[in-house]
């Protein structure tokens, strides 16, 4: 009976917190579905495109209209043009919401990303072992060091160590991201540490 008990405890608890993101975007699909509403009517009647898609036009208009601000959004953080807004965004967002950001380098890397510009991420030797970090700022003689804990960003420790002292290797933000999510799996760190190692010689 006390498994049973248990059993159908964890299956409630898992459920919810399978439920709980679909909720939350659910929600916020619908308010921004009443905001872009107004101007999706308006497409709608000046291109007549009721007679072609039918009761789901609104809905269909709204998702292009969501998808084509997301697209000129990226395209003009991409040039430069909001370069600056950016960064501090990105910032806030590693703070506030660290999983996020986790899963965004997982899923389109970091190529073209202005988070590089502040945050590097290497994997750098420490006594006998190696270890994921975060190059945060740099400075003249020191480098602040931001060493998360996995499977999360928002905690861990921060160190300045001499840039003359301190061995590293830069790694993609995609490959630091997969390795902290995965508990250090999705890194080939041999071939990091061979290149390190000749990078020495």
């Amino acid at each position: 009976m006390t498994g049973l008990k248990k059993s159908t405890r964890v299956l409630i608890f898992g459920g919810l917190f399978f439920l709980v993101p679909i909720i939350i975007a659910f929600v916020l699909w619908k308010h921004l579905f009443q905001i872009l509403k107004p101007l999706a009517n308006r497409i709608s009647h000046v291109f007549q495109l009721q007679s072609i898609f039918g009761s789901a036009t609104l809905l269909i208009i709204c998702i292009l209209l969501f998808l084509i601000i997301c697209f000129i959004g990226g395209y003009l953080i991409e040039k430069g043009i909001l370069k600056k807004w950016s960064a501090n965004f990105e910032k806030k967002l590693f703070i506030f919401f660290p999983s996020l950001q986790i899963i965004k380098f997982r899923i389109i890397g970091d190529q073209e990303t202005v988070i590089n510009e502040f945050w590097q991420a290497i994997v750098f030797k420490e006594d006998n072992y190696y270890k994921i970090g975060f190059i945060t700022a740099k400075q003249e003689k020191y480098l602040a060091i931001y060493i998360p804990d996995a499977p999360k960003l928002d905690a861990g420790e921060v160190r300045y160590v001499k840039n003359e002292t301190f061995e590293y290797y830069p790694i993609r933000m995609k490959q630091a991201m997969s390795a902290i999510y995965d508990f250090g799996g999705g890194l080939d760190i041999e071939t990091i540490i061979q290149q390190l190692n000749n990078s020495d010689k």
